[in-house]
């Protein structure tokens, strides 16, 4: 199983704050309205969801202006290797500035634009928030609220204009000279190319473009001067930070065998239609097994906490004015061609459940008597590298029985549920380490040496029973 799979929802006690919460706002509606609205169970008809356009009468009070980066790479292993987004991230976390997703915002108004870019506006605004910045060293600059010196923006288009392009041409002479350029630089201020203090906006600009060029003969000084950015704090939380700004996946892949992921691109897809505003909001858009089998196979636990920021921004559609009734719309966006869900219905507060397709299932087996073999799951993560596999380690700690004790059916138990799990986890492409703890044996023998010298003073002649050690 996946990291991103691992992550969990909403917790036991939030998601019965946020029903109560549900059950209270559709008690007002219903008396506002004179009913309607409920939390019955409904099936998936596939009416036609409510428009988004209309707005509730309600306003909801300013909120303050935020910055979202739009356009952000589709997976993690391109948003770490692209270095407008790498740059973006650390702007915000050296400049103690909040990022929030900004979706594909960019994409109608400004269609010259294709890699990331800045916005800036109202955290709760129903309309697209204008863009401010694009560009790596742009975002920057825009991220700092600094009025930059006539020095550093020098360097910022050094970067742009001779770095940049001397790297991705691979050209020695053009790099050797740039490389030169800041080699002279160092050697004046130390660990900037600016002044006395490391990590400005030239710093981050050059170094990050230096670490993904991946080069591994760079001049002492260079070296040094990538390692202050590489071991920094910013750019270790980067990555951490990335993984909020990314897109969900709307796309339902048939090469990934994980129903987890096939359910929770269904529900992305329908909850991106008929909410587009979701893809700002920071909601966690993710299917969820059910704990009793007879309500469903999945469920979608995303309707109350969406309910609430809509709410919030003034933002609900026209005739949506309960959890239940967003959990509905959801349903009936959820065409009955999918390949995947079926039996969708909204439960309680809000909760949408599912039930996975015969059809969908028996394709999979049969695919796999037709190959022989079935398909590797997907097990990249967060941490996925560029290639097919992930091979991050994972550490399995089983078995781990008391050496001072005698054996039994329980260990044998553990050991073979702790070798199955590294099995799978070696079939997904991990590397995996077996540990077998044997905990601390010191004061467990030497009490069976006392015990022996006490007891069993010719032990090596009268040999004790094992059992009464």
């Amino acid at each position: 199983m996946s990291e991103a799979e691992e992550k969990k929802g909403p917790s036991k006690k939030e998601l019965k704050k946020l029903a109560k919460k549900a059950q209270k706002d559709a008690a007002k509606a219903n008396a506002k309205s004179g009913g309607g609205g409920g939390g019955a169970a409904s099936s998936n008809n596939n009416k036609a969801a409510p428009t988004t356009t209309a707005a509730t009468t309600k306003s909801a009070p300013p909120s303050p202006p935020v910055y979202r980066l739009a356009n952000v790479p589709s997976s993690l292993t391109a948003a770490l290797n692209d270095a407008c987004t790498i740059k973006a991230c650390m702007g915000a976390i050296l400049f103690s500035q909040k990022l929030l997703p900004g979706g594909s915002s960019t994409s109608s108004s400004l269609p010259f634009l294709h890699g990331p870019a800045l916005l800036y506006g109202d955290a709760a605004a129903t309309t697209t928030a204008p863009v401010v910045a694009f560009g790596g060293n742009g975002i920057l600059k825009a991220l700092s609220g600094q009025s930059v010196t006539s020095t550093t923006d020098d360097w910022l288009e050094f970067e742009r204009a001779e770095l940049r392009p001397a790297v991705g041409s691979g050209n020695t002479k053009k790099i050797d000279k740039a490389l030169d350029k800041i080699v002279a630089a160092l050697e004046v201020h130390g660990v900037s190319v600016v002044g006395t203090e490391a990590l400005s906006l030239a710093d981050v600009a050059i170094t990050v473009t230096l670490l993904l060029s991946k080069m591994t003969d760079l001049p002492p000084s260079i070296q040094t001067y990538v390692e202050i950015t590489q071991n920094s704090s910013a750019y270790k939380q980067t990555k951490s930070l990335l993984s909020t700004l990314l897109p969900p996946s709307t796309s339902y892949d048939p090469t990934n065998p994980s129903l987890i992921q096939a359910a929770s691109a269904i529900f992305a897809g329908a909850i991106f239609t008929t909410f587009p505003m979701a893809q700002s909001l920071g909601i966690e858009i993710k299917a969820f097994k059910c704990k009793d089998i007879k309500h469903g196979d999945y469920q979608c636990n995303v309707a109350m906490p969406l309910f609430q920021k809509l709410k919030a921004a003034g933002a609900l559609p026209s005739g949506v004015n309960t959890p239940q009734q967003v959990a509905q719309a959801i349903i009936d966006s959820v065409s009955v061609d999918n390949p995947v869900l079926c039996e969708l219905t909204v439960n309680g507060p809000g909760f949408i459940m599912s039930r996975i397709k015969e059809e969908y299932l028996v394709r999979g087996v049969n695919e796999i008597i037709t190959s022989g073999a079935p398909v590797k799951p997907k097990c990249c993560d967060a941490a996925a590298a560029a290639n097919d596999q992930d091979m991050s380690g994972v550490v399995v700690d089983f078995s781990s029985p008391n050496i001072a004790k005698e054996m039994h059916v329980g260990h044998l138990r553990s050991t073979i549920i702790g070798e199955a799990v590294c099995r799978i986890l070696e079939y997904s492409g991990k590397n995996v380490e077996r540990v077998n703890h044997v905990g601390d044996w010191g004061t467990q023998f030497g009490m069976l040496i006392q015990y022996l010298k006490e007891e069993y003073p010719n032990f090596h002649e009268d040999i004790p029973n094992i059992t009464d050690l």
